[in-house]
């Protein structure tokens, strides 16, 4: 899993839930960097990054 953001290369990630979907995304520009698996979740997890989750209406 990247550790770095692919438009400002800043570290500060975060993971956000919706649903069923699972998207990595950069704490300083907001980008969108991927969609992630259940074991990456983990990884990220395990990394402590901020884990945000939104429930569907």
């Amino acid at each position: 899993m990247q550790d770095k953001c692919s438009k400002c290369n800043s570290k500060k990630l975060f993971v956000e839930i919706i649903g069923t979907r699972r998207g990595l995304y950069c704490m300083d520009c907001g980008k969108w960097q991927k969609w992630i698996t259940k074991p990456e979740l983990q990884i990220a997890k395990a990394k402590d990054y901020k884990i945000i989750e939104r429930k569907i209406r």
